[in-house]
């Protein structure tokens, strides 16, 4: 039984850093930072992901040669949580529950703590994070104390089902846990005292918020396995007082999970916060100042009262929130980001946050007045804004500059970008704006974005690709935030190995860290100041057609030998100054005029690039091609098909792409079934480089092969027409899984059966996969269908699944697969046993002290084994002999420096033997016995180099009607065997040091019939002899060194019945050790000692493998080390 207690001391490396640890955190909704510490997820309370603070990641220095992978360093565990940087240490944390402080720059340990054995989540057979859950979501660090929080899952419980969940609060200098932490999570809400939080059922996935000396901590569940609730937690940091509220309150509340994708709790700037949940028990329609108990599928704004108490006081949920719950579309998917008000917002509309979730509306919501549900005109939503985008499971990243802009990784799809303007009434609203070549597969992460304050053109999102479910392939990508013309520029990409589902990068001081699935912290960047220096080049506006022309300044650091120049159209590089080739040394420049030639209106990227004789060199270009007139983005919308009585809204943004004011002249809308809001009014403006956001929805009544219409826009430069096209269908959305079960049968412990199942979308309109969770080992899927996958009518993926057994017992579990078809639920029961495996060599080691090591398969290729016997060689290695199935005998030599064995080799003409036996010699040779299928027991030699003798098997005289026999080296050279005749008598043997033999006898025992029976030479030259009786009975008899035997005859060691077989060995110090099988399989050990008695205790039973269940042909060396080497072959 585990101790109930948590870590409170360490476990830890400490070692001294030399730095200065500053920080703050700010409860303010400006993201302006005073330093460059990540101390919390996202970068800030709001969750932006903005760094504002990276002047030196350019597009230029990022593209460098000299910018990459820094370091790898190793840590126990998956890396879920992002890493937080304080000074010059990285703290992450793993699903092991092992903390690290990692330095900066060098990736070395610095400090290292271990809080407790994590929690194997096939407790609750959910295989969304396996195999253990410690440390999942990202802590938060106090500058104020120095103390970084975190929770962690602890498995200390009396058995797995009552773990508990602790808040630590931990030095960020040296790992020490804070005096009289932690604190364990455990209570009822204030809002349902009935309820007791079960850590069992819960997963504290979002990001820790720490705000006004609290920290605040948010709960779902694990794979939807009830009962779960969803939970805020708040823990004052001094008092260490608890307080707590769920968002599914009453008798027959549930769900409501608060997951966010790792998202963190925002802020409200005050005493507040916001949270997203997941689906549960849906709240009904309301206003939303007044919000209800249950609060499913929602966005929910919470107060804090001054003695900590948590109560929701607004909060938004979709109109649809039933099908929402129905369909297991999470708005908790996504976690909430709330936009800085310096930079978004207007005088009516003062402070924003933007959410999305599995269904793929990003909402754009109002904090001061969240909307509650079914609000809005006609029972719609009560939102600023909407946009229509594929599912998220991640976060949203922020760029106050270039007018503003908002970023979200698309499920399976894509990267976006999404333009912040105004409607032509003056409302916020968002435009989708660019989107990546590239595709981000499930699991993929969540941006950040760096930049040097708002300035233009300074700004990159980093993001994380995954190849899908199990996080393989992963690659941390750049890429300029200001896309141009409607496509996000990819700069660069590094690999990470396996990546963790929605992973987070932390960026600080010119470097990037990532955590990783496979047990890494990368962190990326230059290690040393780049050898040539230089700023962006901006052009600003130029007119398409006509060439923009400005100057490039780049600075040497050291001496360094410039051969070129170049830039990709519409820029490009002219004649240098001085020209080149040109050596520069410190502090000379080169100066390169550049020209900017747009072709198309917008935002333009690219890169100056210089080739030197260190590597490459790029420096970033931005300019605008302005073109008098409107432009439209997209230029056209199609909605593709949808189903009659649906809807859905598209925005297009209309640009201003010239230099002076435009007026709208005349403004028509669409025909139905399409609309349009946000329309100019007529004689309105649109400054010049302006935005204005048009809405249009496309709501077909009835079924129509094709729908079109346009949205036409006049101003002074004459007409803009925007084109919008769809066509609707009777919707019979349906989703078929085949089988519904799988069943593997009997599978052999250790090996793999593989079968698979079809999801195929067998209605007329696309599906989208809003739930894909697998089943825990032994069962897995090696391409597990993804959240977020879509399918087309008539589209099927094939899920493969395998089935490993660890042990001979019964396994089952479920595959759950949910869709937007409104079908709820659907599972793939599946099923196996694991049977006893037969025929496998298993080994195991038993020190000098006592203790055995745990059993290994092997060696390799040791299958259709029926018999086996092991040997110790005078040089401390082993060699043993395996008998198969087909009557073959083999050979392998053991290297115990090493502790691995060598390929079986098969000795000459053997395919007849039954059994075998093996005795290592002084001289390094072995010698090596058989019995065939005839009963004739034939000899060989293996000589110390290796070979085996020329002649063939050597048959001793007498050597017939033979069952089984041992054979083992004596001091003096020579070799002593025992053998079993077919009739049960045994009979022994010498073969002289010369070669020659000494001839067969009897060893008559009067009514006593043998069935097995095995020697072994002892250091002072006598010989000990076990038998097995046809009772069952294990004898015991010693031969002395002058050839007589002792005058005690036959001896009975305690315990010895029920016994099948058994082998004895000579131990280095005069004692022998036997190694015995019972009538049922059963591994049984005892030991004589030097002076004749036998062990206290008796026989003692070695802990056995679980890959079967019955062994049979043990065998036991004594090597020179002390260390007994043991072989056994399963029987079932």
């Amino acid at each position: 039984m585990r101790s109930a207690l948590p870590r409170t001391g360490s476990t830890r490396i400490r070692v001294l850093i030399l730095s200065l640890l500053v920080g703050m955190t700010a409860a303010t909704l400006s993201v302006a930072s005073a330093h460059a510490d990540v101390v919390t997820v996202s970068n800030d309370n709001q969750r932006t992901g903005w760094d504002q603070n990276e002047a030196s990641l350019t597009s230029g220095s990022v593209t460098g040669s000299d910018f990459g992978e820094l370091f790898s360093t190793a840590v126990v565990g998956q890396v879920y949580a992002q890493p937080l940087v304080v000074g010059t240490t990285v703290i992450v944390g793993t699903e092991e529950n092992h903390v690290y402080g990692i330095n900066s720059e060098t990736g070395a340990i610095e400090w290292q703590d271990y809080l407790g054995p994590s929690w194997p989540a096939s407790t609750i057979g959910c295989g969304d994070l396996v195999p253990d859950i410690g440390i999942t979501s990202t802590p938060v660090y106090d500058a104020s104390t120095g103390y970084v929080y975190l929770t962690a899952k602890v498995n200390d419980g009396a058995n797995a089902t009552v773990p508990h969940y602790y808040l630590y609060a931990m030095s960020a200098t040296t790992g020490a846990i804070r005096t009289g932490w932690p604190v364990s999570i455990a209570g009822s809400p204030s809002n349902d005292t009935a309820v007791s939080f079960n850590p069992e059922r819960e997963l504290q996935r979002p990001g820790i918020l720490f705000q006004n000396g609290s920290v605040y901590m948010a709960f779902g569940g694990h794979c939807d396995y009830g009962p779960y609730r969803g939970y805020v937690v708040g823990v004052n940091a001094s008092t260490k007082s608890l307080h707590m509220w769920t968002d599914e309150a009453g008798s027959n509340a549930s769900g409501a999970g608060i997951w966010q994708s790792g998202g963190g709790i925002v802020t409200d700037g005050s005493s507040g916060m916001y949270i997203a949940t997941g689906n549960g028990v849906t709240p009904p329609v309301g206003v939303g100042t007044s919000p209800p108990k249950d609060l499913s599928e929602s966005v929910v704004h919470l107060n804090v009262a001054s003695d900590g108490t948590i109560s929701a006081s607004d909060f938004f949920s979709p109109a649809n929130a039933s099908t929402l719950d129905a369909n297991d579309q999470d708005v908790s998917s996504g976690g909430p980001a709330a936009l800085p008000d310096a930079e978004f917002g207007t005088s009516t509309y003062p402070h924003l946050m933007v959410q999305i979730g599995k269904d793929g509306r990003l909402w754009l919501l109002n904090r001061a007045s969240l909307g509650g549900r079914a609000q809005g005109s006609g029972g719609t939503d009560a939102v600023v804004g909407q946009t229509q985008l594929s599912g998220v499971w991640g976060h949203p990243a922020v760029w106050g500059g270039d007018g503003g802009y908002v970023y979200v990784s698309e499920s399976n799809s894509h990267l976006v970008a999404l333009a912040y303007g105004l409607t032509g009434s003056g409302v916020p609203s968002f435009r989708v704006a660019g989107t990546s070549q590239q595709t981000f597969p499930f699991s993929s992460g969540s941006p950040v974005v760096t930049s040097n304050g708002t300035t233009s053109g300074s700004a990159l999102v980093w993001v994380i690709q995954s190849s899908g479910s199990t996080g393989t392939n992963g690659q941390l990508m750049v890429y300029n935030a200001v896309p141009s013309s409607g496509v996000m520029t990819l700069l660069r990409s590094w690999p990470l190995g396996t990546v963790t589902k929605f992973s987070v990068p932390a960026t600080n001081n010119g470097r990037v860290y990532v955590g990783t699935r496979d047990g890494h912290l990368l962190g990326f960047g230059a290690p040393t100041t780049a050898t040539l220096q230089g700023a962006s080049t901006g052009f600003g506006n130029v007119a398409v057609g006509s060439t923009g022309t400005t100057t490039a300044t780049l600075t040497a650091t050291r001496d360094v030998t410039i051969t070129g120049v170049s830039a990709n159209a519409p820029f490009s590089a002219g004649t240098t100054t001085p020209s080149l080739p040109t050596s520069l040394t410190a502090g000379q420049t080169l100066t390169v005029p550049v020209t900017f030639s747009p072709t198309t209106w917008g935002a333009d990227t690219s890169e100056l690039t210089v080739t030197t004789d260190v590597g490459n060199f790029e420096f970033g270009l931005n300019g605008t091609g302005t073109q008098a007139g409107l432009g439209a983005t997209p230029t056209s919308l199609a909605w593709g098909t949808r189903a009659v009585g649906s809807s859905e809204t598209l925005t297009v943004g209309v640009t201003n792409t010239g230099t002076s004011t435009e007026t709208f002249s005349s403004v028509t809308g669409p025909n139905a079934p399409f609309t349009a809001s946000g329309l100019p009014a007529v004689g309105s403006t649109l400054a010049p480089g302006a935005t204005t956001t048009i809405s249009a929805t496309y709501a077909p009544t009835a079924v129509a092969a094709s729908d079109s219409s346009s949205i036409v826009l006049t101003s002074d430069q004459g007409s803009l027409t925007i084109p919008l096209t769809g066509s609707a269908i009777a919707a019979d959305p349906q989703v078929t899984i085949s089988p519904t079960s799988l069943s593997f049968g009997n599978v052999v412990a250790g090996k793999t059966a593989t079968q698979t199942f079809t999801v195929s979308n067998t209605g007329n309109v696309n599906l989208t996969v809003t739930k894909a969770a697998p089943p825990t080992a032994p069962f897995a899927a090696t391409n597990p269908i993804p959240e977020g996958q879509q399918l087309a009518p008539g589209e099927t993926y094939t899920v493969t699944m395998t089935f490993t057994p660890t042990a001979a017992q019964s396994y089952s579990g479920a595959y759950e697969v949910s869709t937007d078809t409104g079908q709820g639920a659907m599972y793939v029961n599946v099923t196996g046993t694991g049977v006893p495996a037969s025929g496998q060599l298993f080994s195991a080691l038993r020190s000098s002290t006592g203790t055995w090591s745990a059993w290994t398969q092997g060696p390799a290729n040791s299958s259709g084994i029926a018999q086996t016997a092991v040997t110790a060689m005078p040089d401390g290695d082993s060699q043993a002999v395996a008998v198969t199935t087909s009557g073959t005998v083999e050979h392998t030599v053991y290297s115990s420096s090493a502790g691995t064995w060598q390929n079986w080799g098969v000795p000459k003409n053997n395919t007849t033997a039954v059994s075998a036996s093996i005795a290592g010699m002084p001289d390094g040779s072995s010698q090596l016995i058989e019995v065939t299928k005839t009963g004739t027991l034939e000899h060989d030699v293996r000589y110390a180099n290796g070979t085996w003798q020329a002649s063939s098997w050597g048959v001793p005289a007498g050597s017939t009607g033979i069952a089984e026999a041992s054979i083992t080296a004596m001091p003096n050279g020579s070799s002593q065997l025992v053998a079993v005749t077919t009739s049960g008598v045994l009979e022994h043997n010498i073969r002289n040091a010369n070669g020659s033999w000494q001839g067969w006898r009897a060893l008559t025992q009067t009514g006593v019939k043998v069935t097995y029976a095995s020697i072994a030479g002892m250091p002072d030259g006598s010989s000990q002899i076990v038998e097995v009786t046809s009772t069952g009975v294990l004898k015991h008899d010693i031969r002395l060194a002058n050839g007589s035997w002792q005058s005690s005859g036959w001896g009975v060691p305690a315990g010895s019945t029920g016994i099948a077989e058994a082998t004895i060995t000579a131990m280095p110090n005069g004692s022998s050790q036997i190694i015995a099988v019972t009538t049922s399989g059963v591994l049984k050990h005892d030991i004589r000692n030097a002076n004749g008695s036998w062990q206290a205790g008796n026989w003692d039973a070695p802990t056995q493998t679980t890959l079967a269940t019955k062994f049979t042909s043990p065998t036991i060396a004594g090597l020179t080390s002390g260390v007994a080497q043991i072989l056994e072959v399963s029987a079932g």
